[in-house]
């Protein structure tokens, strides 16, 4: 896209949506094609480098993104002695901090000589969000506050706020300078350095847009500025992406005027407030944390707290939780909907649960395209003509992150549950998630009451009624342990399936690549097949034994139990049988065979989801060694770092670096565990030997695409049954650290054992971490600070998305 900006990451978010969690890695959206075209998306943040401040430069910035200021205004400014004195001032600065006054002046100068000759006519029309105008502030000596998520420490050298009636809602420091202006109020954000460092300005200034996106639900697109003594430089951010235009020189006032114009009356088609949602905050507590009121579907909604944040451009989602008194919390997502997209979440959940309500699977109560003041809030590229529609939806059900697992099998009977619904989904709703994760997988879900709802008929049983020897009752639907949330990028199966399998043509959607990097299948993060030694070694279907497989018959019948059970004389394995060829074979074949998202493939996500978090979660009283500290840093690296190509040829030369801890010997495998967790650990070592083999390779093939579901739960039930009596009690909230010591938002956390991070409460009932993760998007918890690692990498959206359903107390 002409003139945005691309770079690297913010080092305090990642993603996509993200500052909380444990998840590890940031979560980056990824929808690539299977012929390695990819669209990762990437962060707003510049990379200072020698050129960076004239790279990716929008030459119609000032014609596309700027109105011109009105002619009265103009002369009237220009006539003024003091817009002289002020420019001379900034341009003979002889150092940066002689900048920040002459500038505040001058940008307040011409912001109420602007907003004072706006005609009245003209404000009815904008309707502007103050009847005061913006002022602009030297702020460089003090953080702003108030990020939804996590802190990322800015110190913005101006900021525009609205003029407050009182004065002492601000806070002047002796010094001339404000103090803690909260992210809520800024209106616009400037950066100064010296001769030499417009770079380093722009890299700045674009973090602070890129932050103030996030923390600004109510503002769809967002102006910025940097400068130095000869010139300044123009930003305009929203979900298409960053733009930034050429320097221009101080001597040009028009083209001054035309951005603080801007401010208040923006070209058509730059939507800067949605009105459909506004901040306030605690009575006689100015610059308190910003509480949000929303209007969905003509139904208002008060009170409520950020809990998710994604990536600022492109799909930029955030989700809000609103507390209710004795009543379920109500769960609030909003994104910007991209054009072209073949299925809607909306659309894809209203399919779901069409022939009654499928448990384990979010429903949505109320959604909606948001207009303002009859205006439908979207953005529309006249380059690449994409377009940007900002989309709510309300939903019914809530769960809790899975750090917050009060118990090792309470953690394992989520999984299991969310495996029986999903190939329950896949089957009968023929809708694939295409991307489990630690962000999409909660637990302890809750209903919002609903009176007259029908439920899916015939629901398989879930782990409770297995576990306790009862048939599910038809009439009462089973609440089950786990909850899938976010379909984004979901897919209708169709007849999609059959194609692949005689090399007809593919389905379209299936083809893409989606996930989280941590958690994305192998397959999927090259869009082939692997096919090396390691990913042939296939074991048969594994065995239930004792009352475990008494109960499964009872639930599940003798039917389902041999249908999936391997023929020993046949040597089948999940059913298909290994090719006998040699590697050099296989690996043709694996370059001619179609790729398609296959069921597997969301197994796996599972399986690296639940192994990220039993690897992380802390055993009430255990207590680390440095031996399963090291080995404990050692795989989280792995997960942490895993990364998807972007091209062709990086796929070719791609290897997976996760792929070893699937190979790890049981004594390996469990080395990373602490001691009270060494069964579960062999647990998960056996259930990695059923998820490394490549099944697609196989001759034929594995019959029923839920094979490697099957063989989870198998292995799951199993474990749950012999610890029925003995479940193993966690810290819920609290990680084990990753070395001697971790920092969190500044602040050095304890060697054992991080909490979930202070101050954001998550959908769900449970505090997350304050950025989405980005890098590690998710941890709070009454007053607990998670280490910045459980991240996920997925637009990222920024805190990535984690907690996003917790009930209490969580904050991304």
């Amino acid at each position: 896209m002409a003139g945005v900006i691309a770079s690297s990451p913010s080092p305090v978010m990642s993603s996509n949506e993200q500052p909380r969690t444990p998840s590890p890695a940031p979560r980056q959206e990824a929808n690539v094609n299977a012929d390695g075209a990819s669209e990762i998306a990437q962060s707003s943040v510049i990379e200072a480098g020698p050129d960076a401040s004239s790279k990716d430069l929008d030459a119609d910035f000032l014609t596309e993104h700027l109105r011109p200021c009105p002619e009265k205004s103009y002369l009237k400014l220009q006539a003024n002695p003091m817009v002289g004195k002020y420019t001379k001032q900034i341009m003979n600065a002889p150092e940066e901090i002689a900048m920040y006054q002459p500038m505040a002046e001058l940008l307040t100068l011409l912001s109420k000589t602007i907003h004072r000759l706006i005609t009245k006519g003209d404000k009815q029309r904008l309707s502007l969000q103050s009847e005061r105008p913006i002022v602009f502030l030297d702020h460089h000596s003090c953080a702003i506050t108030r990020f939804p998520v996590g802190d990322p420490k800015e110190f913005p050298d101006i900021v525009g706020v609205f003029q407050p009636r009182d004065a002492k809602t601000l806070k002047l420091h002796n010094d001339g300078t404000y103090r803690e202006v909260p992210y809520h109020r800024i209106e616009t954000v400037v950066e100064a350095k010296v001769r030499g460092k417009q770079a380093e300005g722009r890299r700045q200034a674009s973090s602070y847009i890129h932050h103030i996106l996030q923390a600004r639900p109510d503002r769809p697109s967002y102006y910025g500025m940097s400068a130095t003594q000869e010139s300044f430089q123009l930003y305009y951010g929203s979900p298409l992406g960053l733009r930034a235009a050429a320097h221009i020189p101080w001597t040009d006032l028009k083209t001054l005027c035309a951005y603080v114009y801007s401010l208040y009356d923006p070209p058509d088609g730059h939507i800067l407030y949605d009105r459909t949602i506004t901040w306030s905050e605690t009575p006689n507590r100015p610059n308190s944390p910003a509480m949000w009121n929303l209007t969905v579907d003509g139904e208002k909604y008060y009170g409520a707290r950020i809990v998710f944040l994604g990536y600022p451009f492109g799909r930029r989602t955030t989700v809000f939780r609103i507390t209710r008194l004795n009543l379920p919390p109500v769960i609030i997502k909003e994104f910007y909907l991209e054009s072209g997209r073949r299925y809607e979440e909306v659309d894809l959940l209203a399919h779901i649960h069409l022939e009654g309500y499928v448990p384990g699977v979010v429903r949505v109560f109320s959604s909606e395209t948001v207009t303002s003041e009859d205006t439908v809030v979207a953005f529309r590229d006249t380059t690449t003509e994409e377009t940007r529609t900002k989309q709510r939806i309300v939903f019914g059900d809530f769960g809790m992150d899975l750090e917050y697992a009060k118990t090792v099998n309470d953690l394992l009977k989520a999984v299991y549950d969310v495996l029986e619904m999903h190939r329950t989904v896949a089957s009968r709703r023929e809708v694939l998630h295409r991307d489990m994760s630690i962000f999409n997988i909660m637990m302890y879900p809750q209903r919002s009451p609903s009176k007259g709802v029908k439920w899916m008929e015939d629901v398989p049983p879930l782990i409770d009624a297995v576990l306790a020897g009862q048939p599910s009752d038809s009439e009462i639907p089973p609440i089950p342990c786990g909850l899938m949330i976010d379909y984004d990028h979901s897919a209708l199966l169709g007849h999609a399936q059959a194609a692949p399998r005689i090399h007809e043509a593919i389905h379209r959607e299936l083809k893409h690549r989606t996930g989280t990097p941590a958690y994305i299948a192998r397959a999927v993060t090259i869009a082939g097949f692997p096919c090396g030694l390691e990913h042939m070694y296939y074991l048969q279907m594994p065995l239930l034994c004792g009352k475990a497989k008494d109960l499964y018959i009872q639930a599940y019948g003798q039917e389902r139990y041999d249908k999936y059970t391997d023929d020993p004389i046949a040597g089948t394995c999940h059913g298909g049988l290994p090719r006998r060829t040699s590697r050099k074979e296989l690996q043709k074949l694996a370059s001619t065979l179609p790729f398609y998202h296959r069921w597997e493939y969301d197994a796996e996500s599972v399986f690296w989801t639940m192994y990220s978090v039993l690897l992380r979660v802390l055993p009430q009283n255990a207590m680390e060694s440095l031996g399963t500290m090291k080995h404990l840093e050692v795989a989280w690296e792995k997960l942490k770092t895993h990364t998807i190509p972007d091209t062709p040829e990086e796929v070719k030369s791609y290897d997976d670096i996760r792929q070893a801890i699937l190979g790890y010997s049981e004594e390996r495998f469990t080395a990373a565990f602490l001691p009270p967790m060494q069964d579960v650990a062999s647990m998960l070592q056996l259930i990695a030997e059923h998820v490394s083999p490549t099944y697609a390779l196989m001759d034929p093939p594995p019959p029923f695409d839920d094979h490697l579901h099957e063989a989870m739960q198998r292995l799951i039930l199993q474990y749950l049954v012999d610890h029925q009596d003995t479940p193993i009690p966690l810290t819920p909230g609290v990680l084990r650290s990753i070395g001697p010591k971790l920092k969190k938002d500044g602040r050095e956390l304890g060697t054992y054992g991080s909490q979930l991070d202070d101050s954001v409460e998550t959908g769900t009932g449970s505090k997350r971490p304050r950025e989405e993760h980005e890098s590690s998007k998710r941890r709070v918890q009454p007053k607990r600070g998670v280490t910045n690692d459980f991240t996920g990498p997925r637009e990222g959206e920024a805190r990535i998305l984690r907690g996003l359903w917790n009930n209490e107390g969580r904050d991304a």
